[in-house]
């Protein structure tokens, strides 16, 4: 079996799919948050750390706040635009919580591509 170790905080001590379960004959307990497999010395057991499980969920909570605090900030409503006039019914919606000179640089650079001159460039050059 090949495996790659990976230094990052994790509660997982490792992370194995059914084909590597299998390969180790391996008896996974997510409740208990341990795995029992059969070594040449009997039955080995790993066990989860608790102390890098509750680590892990802090950071976790932290995430999930931040994130909660960024879409619950001062936004505006989403915004609908039509790309291709050939095509009215497919529109791109746009975020409300852009700033307004990134909405601008957006609208620009991708929905009409026509006002960036390099752009016109790069696409009249692909359909030659």
């Amino acid at each position: 079996m090949r495996f790659t170790v990976i230094r990052a905080p994790s509660p997982y001590n490792v992370i194995l799919g059914r084909s590597g379960l299998k390969a180790l004959r391996a008896i996974p307990s997510t409740i208990h948050a341990m795995m029992k497999f059969p070594t040449p010395r009997g039955i080995a057991t790993l066990v989860t750390r608790s102390t890098t499980v509750s680590e892990c969920r802090k950071l976790e909570d932290k995430q999930v706040m931040c994130d909660e605090e960024i879409e619950s900030g001062e936004n505006g409503p989403p915004e609908e635009i039509m790309v291709n006039p050939a095509y009215p019914d497919q529109l791109v919606t746009i975020g409300g919580n852009l700033t307004k000179e990134s909405e601008t640089r957006m609208k620009i650079s991708y929905l009409h591509p026509s006002t960036d001159e390099e752009l016109t460039k790069k696409c009249n050059s692909q359909q030659r």
